[in-house]
Formats: structure tokens, C-alpha cells, sequence
């Protein structure tokens, strides 16, 4: 068996009333927003397929996928999953990885298929579901949307009633506005859930970072993420922040290092928690590399976003905490699984998501969704240089 052909189906999602600000996506009452999605299939000479939406940096991930596949996937035997992702890895290593995790993700989906076993069942899993918490939009400025502290406190106990267990604020990345709504969202449902604060990298200095982690402190906040855009590029930032504050921090979101970077960063003391993606840090595969670091520190992983390839992982990680379910708003809802038949993750009332047990990711591409937003399709059937070297 070997790949014959990759093919992309490029698409829009739709997302009403909702725009951009500070690049983050807003609720924004009457506007549109269609951003970017894709479907990759890798598909062998035998007729069996290995699928993976995407709905992140689509550009920059469609077009590593079309510079490496003709050289490093067309031809090749799909379950040399190992083989493929050092490859792969080692010719991105100087434009970064972002289109392997999508390649890596769908070759594992394909795996599956072939095994006839969910992607848990090939990676030991052995939880059947995994607890979420709920990760808010970031806040915006509409009168009935997340524009308050009270908004934010509403929005927790909404949550709480739905049988969430933990609540992630994204809030304005405005240091005194975010300890407004943390002290506000603890008030109200503190002893309930766990609470976390991303600001997503906003902080401009030291010190406004190193004071809101002082009042999470206060508040026993469950982690505090990438608070500033030094977290994750400098380790000594990162090291004087844990040694400063008591809530754990959780980092490495936005640096692609992989379980190279976990290493240099738990070794220095820089992290509490670390961050891994299966979309963006090398699929399923560097996810994994990057959980078996962090055990082998004596910390846990935190998976950044949804998705099924995340519900898979979590099946088989020790020492993961909670999935991502988001990004959830009181009066919209986001892309999670647009793209995708059946609602993935959905939580049940004890706040879990179950995890798929079909073949592969267990789940189905909603073809009618993609063909109706199609913006364009690529077939790459032939090998070729990747212009890599």
C-alpha cells in the first residue's frame, strides 16, 4: 500500500455576527465573518483515506502541504507515520511546521482505517472521556455580550449550570480590565470551578503581567497562560514569572518547538504546565512527544484548542487536565464543528466529552458543508522536489 494521491478542499466558514479585533475574532452584533478552512485527504492506492479539517492558519498549513507532499508523502507507505513526521520535520525545520501536524494528523486518521481501531485504541488510550472546560471568546463591546466583569460572571455560572467544571476567561488584554472580571468570575462561581486566564499573549511589560498573576494568586486561580508575548520565546522572562507567583503557569502556545522547547523549558524552570497542539505542534505525533516530556518532568500538558485528534490524545495522556471546548459566547457560537457531521464536542451534564470510538478519528467530513463553500481544490498525485534542501 502507498499514497497515490493528496488532495485539498479549500472553504470558508461562516460565523454570524462576529468580526475581528486585536486579531482575535469578536462577537460584533450584525457583522459576518467567513474565515479560511481546508480538508486534507491523503488517500493510498487502495482507495483508503485519511481525512483533517483545518481551521487555523490555513494559508501557511496548505501551503507546506503542497510543498512536501510530492517528495515526502506521494509514494510513500502511509503507516510509516514515524518515519514520515522526522522527515517532514527536518525539511521544515527552517520555515517552521505548521502543515505537519495536518499531514501527521491525517495519516493517523488513515491508520485507524486501515487497523480498523480509533486513533485511541492505536495510541493505548484507555479514558473513554475527558472532562472540558468552557474557553470564552475575548471579550468585545456589545451591550449583551462579554463587554463586562458582570458578563464574564454571568457567563461562568451559565456554564457552571451546564455542567462545566473549569472556565478559561479570555479577557480584554488590559491588565486592569482582566483583574475586574477575574476577581468577578471568581466571586461568582470560585468555589465551584476551576478558573484560568489567557490573555493571549497582550501584556506589554513585566509588571502589569506580574501583578495580575499576584491577584490570581489571591483568587487560587487554576493556571495563568502566556500572559505576555515574551512567554514562550524568553525563558528567563518565564523563569523569573513561575518563581514570582504561586498559580501555575501554562505556556509555549505561540513558540513551534515542540518537545524540543518543552525540555529547554521545564529543565530552566520556565513553565508550570506546557502547551501542546496536535494542529500546530507536529500532529498527533509531537503531541505525544511533547506529553511523555512533560510526565517525564513530573508536570502535565495542556491541549491547546478542540478537535477530535485532541479527544484521541487525552484518551492515552496520564497527565492532561481538562480539553478545551470552545470558543463558547452567551449569544454565538463558534466553528468547532462546522466541517464536521456530528457535533464532536458535545458535553454531557457530569461536563465530558466522549471520545470518538469509530475507525481513525471516528468522525465525518460534512462533504455538502464543504462543497457549498468551496473556494478551491487541489489534487497533488505526482512525486516530485519539495525544494526543501
Amino acid at each position: 500500500m502507498e499514497i497515490s494521491e493528496v488532495e485539498i478542499h479549500e472553504f470558508t466558514y461562516h460565523l454570524e455576527d462576529v468580526s475581528t479585533h486585536r486579531a482575535h475574532q469578536v462577537y460584533d452584533p450584525g457583522e459576518t465573518y467567513e474565515p479560511p478552512g481546508f480538508v486534507l485527504t491523503i488517500r493510498t492506492d487502495t482507495g483508503l483515506e485519511g481525512h483533517y479539517r483545518g481551521f487555523m492558519y490555513t494559508a501557511p498549513m496548505i501551503s507546506h502541504i503542497k510543498t512536501g507532499a510530492p517528495e515526502f508523502l506521494i509514494g510513500r507507505d502511509p503507516i510509516e507515520r514515524e518515519g514520515i513526521w522526522q522527515e517532514l520535520r527536518r525539511a521544515f525545520r527552517v520555515t517552521d511546521h505548521l502543515g505537519l501536524g495536518a499531514m501527521d494528523i491525517a495519516l493517523w486518521d488513515l491508520a485507524g482505517k486501515y487497523y480498523d481501531e480509533s486513533v485511541a485504541s492505536l495510541l493505548g488510550g484507555y479514558r473513554d472521556r475527558v472532562p472540558a472546560y468552557a474557553s470564552t471568546y475575548t471579550g468585545d463591546r456589545a451591550e449583551d455580550g462579554l463587554s463586562s466583569p458582570q458578563a464574564y460572571a454571568d457567563f461562568a455560572s451559565q456554564c457552571l449550570e451546564e455542567g462545566f467544571p473549569a472556565f478559561k476567561i479570555h479577557g480584554f488584554g488590559d491588565p486592569d480590565r482582566d483583574i475586574e472580571v477575574c476577581r468577578a468570575v471568581a466571586e461568582a462561581v470560585g468555589d465551584e470551578m476551576d478558573l484560568m486566564l489567557d490573555p493571549a499573549s497582550e501584556y506589554t511589560t513585566y509588571a502589569d503581567t506580574l501583578r495580575v498573576g499576584r491577584v490570581l494568586d489571591e483568587l487560587d486561580y487554576y493556571w495563568y497562560e502566556d500572559p505576555m508575548s515574551d512567554t514562550g520565546d524568553s525563558m528567563k522572562m518565564a523563569t523569573r514569572l513561575v518563581r514570582e507567583i504561586e498559580t501555575p503557569v501554562l505556556g509555549m502556545e505561540h513558540v513551534r518547538s515542540g518537545s524540543f522547547g518543552a525540555v529547554d523549558h521545564l529543565s530552566a524552570e520556565a513553565l508550570d504546565f506546557v502547551r501542546g497542539d496536535a494542529h500546530l505542534d507536529g500532529g498527533i505525533t509531537g503531541v505525544m512527544k511533547i506529553a511523555n516530556v512533560a510526565e517525564a518532568f513530573g508536570t502535565d500538558i495542556e491541549l491547546h484548542v478542540g478537535g477530535p485528534a485532541h479527544l484521541h490524545c487525552m484518551s492515552a495522556i496520564r497527565n492532561s487536565n481538562y480539553f478545551e471546548r470552545g470558543l463558547l459566547h452567551p449569544q454565538i457560537s463558534w466553528m468547532s464543528n462546522q466541517g464536521f457531521v456530528d457535533d464532536v464536542e458535545e458535553i454531557d451534564d457530569d461536563g465530558m466529552v466522549t471520545v470518538p470510538d469509530g475507525p481513525g478519528l471516528g468522525v465525518d467530513i460534512d462533504w455538502e458543508f464543504v462543497d457549498d463553500r468551496l473556494t478551491d481544490h487541489t489534487v497533488l498525485d505526482e512525486t516530485g522536489s519539495s525544494g526543501l534542501a
